[in-house]
Order: C-alpha cells, then sequence, then structure tokens
C-alpha cells in the first residue's frame, strides 16, 4: 500500500517537471510591449529619460473662449488656457482666426479642425462631439 502511494506521489512530480522547465529571464520583461515602449519604460526606470517629447493629444475639447475687441483672444483647451503660448498640449490654437460660427480652429498633427466651445474631437472617431 505505501509502495503504491511512493509510486503515484512519484510519477505525479516526474509529469510536473515540464512545468518547471527553464526560461529566459530577459524575455520576462518585454511582456505586452514593443520594442520602443520596451524601451522607454526601461529608461524611466532608470530615470535616463528625457521626457523631451511632446504628448499627442488624442482628444480636444474646447471649453470656452473669450474674444477681445482689443488685445489677445484667450481659448481654454483641454482644461489650459491660451493666455501664455498657443501651443496648449500638443494642440496649437489659432486665436486670429475665430470665425462668425464660433469655431476655434485647432491645429493637430499639422491637421486643422473646427471646433465650438462645449464640443470635443477625437481622433479614434475623426468626428466632433457635444460635451453635453
Amino acid at each position: 500500500m505505501v509502495n503504491k502511494f511512493l509510486i503515484t506521489c512519484l510519477m505525479v512530480l516526474m509529469n510536473a517537471s515540464p512545468a518547471y522547465a527553464e526560461y529566459d529571464v530577459n524575455d520576462l520583461n518585454k511582456l505586452f510591449t514593443d520594442k520602443k515602449q520596451r524601451a522607454q519604460i526601461d529608461a524611466d526606470r532608470a530615470g535616463d529619460y528625457s521626457g523631451s517629447e511632446v504628448h499627442k493629444a488624442t482628444q480636444v475639447k474646447v471649453s470656452g473662449y473669450m474674444k477681445r475687441s482689443s488685445g489677445k483672444s484667450v481659448v481654454w483647451v483641454n482644461g489650459a488656457n491660451t493666455l501664455d503660448s498657443t501651443r496648449v498640449g500638443g494642440v496649437t490654437v489659432n486665436t486670429q482666426l475665430i470665425n462668425n460660427n464660433n469655431k476655434v480652429p485647432v491645429k493637430i498633427d499639422g491637421r486643422t479642425v473646427y471646433v465650438r466651445p462645449g464640443e470635443s474631437w477625437s481622433e479614434a472617431s475623426g468626428s466632433v462631439k457635444d460635451n453635453y
């Protein structure tokens, strides 16, 4: 009886050995990323990443604008304003070209999109939608 039990345990252990097969530890840190993402993650961990790349906007939300009769107009895009610069988080806003339809020209990756206050543009859908 004891011999049958020992033989059974031995067979279970022998069949389980492929589960403990050798693996390359370096492959484990490359799961679910491409080479560029992996390099950025490794650089971030090492503290070597400069962070100088501009974050591309995938969605543009225009909250409002103030058109002044004299002086600089201000547009609120993605929660930030254009008081200091016409470039806000990877998006360029041309405050001089706000037309009578209240559409704000927003330039993203060389492409100009016209968005009214209260609307948002999504790169995924490529369309302008109401926020409300």
